[in-house]
């Protein structure tokens, strides 16, 4: 049986007033103002979302869905930036203008940071745990913690949005993975949870503030055209970590921007350069290669990520990750 998609829109506030239009939108309940149950029809669970401290909110949902849904956030005029951590136990699909983007434990990227003015869509898959938080951060508290890593200058350019867009897409850090992890083992509903997604959404806006202070400041301003047409490279890369690296000139041909405007905005966007991008996420699908039980030996899965000597790919491998490649690999057939 094929459902019709469902398709609703809201737009985040950083106190709880926002959840209402997902009361009125679908026929979801609210408690307390801060836990929603989703309609059975709709899917099992729901979210909580918690005012943490003045110029901090935190959301986190969690359901299974039973029908095809379209979540669209409307971009707004309040002054808070989003960040969102993605561990579901599927892929969900997140739309950023027409570029279509996906995290989750089998995705590649799990964590983004954006302004509210962009528009995204959700669609989680069904049957499958979709897990998520949501970091809504005002504006001027993050231009006040980040100005303790920087510059008074560069962070003021950095929060200028006249000349900068704060925006990027990444892996989600370990530590902020053990976190939410650990986040994940507990009912949402239970009475002690609030305290936990408190201390977590503290933790991880620490991290987040720690990291970013490791990131180059490059100061551009991005349109949502220039977004677009990085991504659309990024997913390309992705799909083809089998193959060789491309080359600068072939990707930026692909984004219709010149080398130097696409190097420095693949690197803004998604903090490393094309190539290393390229490498770091061919890598992982190394590690991933390695545990799969599916290769004989670390010479197969050399060969099958394109790489034409065994030995070098042991070395990136063990620069990369500290450990050689043999070390992790699981054999075919081993419990034969």
């Amino acid at each position: 049986m094929t459902h019709e998609r469902i398709e609703f829109c809201y737009h985040y506030t950083l106190g709880p007033e926002w959840q209402q239009q997902i009361v009125n939108g679908i026929g979801a309940t609210l408690t307390d103002n801060k836990i929603l149950t989703m309609p059975e029809s709709i899917a099992d669970g729901g979210s909580i979302f918690l005012e943490v401290t003045p110029g901090l909110s935190v959301l986190l949902m969690d359901m299974t869905f039973k029908v095809p849904v379209a979540i669209t956030r409307i971009p707004t005029d309040h002054k808070y930036y989003m960040a969102y951590f993605d561990i579901g136990d599927e892929i969900t699909t997140h739309i950023i203008g027409d570029t279509v983007h996906r995290a989750g434990y089998h995705a590649k990227l799990g964590m983004g940071f954006m302004d509210c003015s962009s528009k995204g869509v959700l669609m989680p898959p069904i049957g499958q745990r979709s897990y998520s938080l949501r970091l809504l951060i005002e504006k001027n508290h993050l231009k006040e913690l980040a100005g303790s890593t920087r510059d008074q200058e560069t962070n003021n350019l950095l929060f200028d949005e006249t000349k900068n867009t704060l925006f990027f897409y990444s892996h989600i850090d370990s530590r902020s993975k053990i976190l939410l992890s650990q986040l994940k083992e507990n009912d949402y509903s239970s009475p002690s949870f609030e305290l936990k997604l408190k201390s977590t959404a503290l933790y991880l806006l620490g991290y987040l503030v720690e990291r970013a202070s490791r990131f180059e400041p490059i100061i551009n301003k991005l349109s949502n055209q220039d977004i677009e047409r990085v991504f659309l490279t990024s997913e390309y890369l992705m799909a083809n970590l089998l193959y060789e690296f491309p080359g600068l000139q072939k990707m930026a041909d692909m984004a219709e921007m010149s080398v130097s405007k696409y190097k420095g905005l693949f690197k803004k966007i998604l903090k490393d350069s094309p190539n290393q991008f390229f490498l770091n996420e061919k890598l992982l699908l190394a590690q991933q290669l390695l545990q799969s039980g599916n290769f004989s030996s670390v010479q197969e899965i050399a060969y099958e990520l394109g790489y034409t000597s065994p030995n070098y790919f042991t070395k990136v491998y063990k620069h990369k990750f500290d450990t050689l490649p043999g070390e992790i690999l699981i054999k075919q057939n081993s419990s034969a």
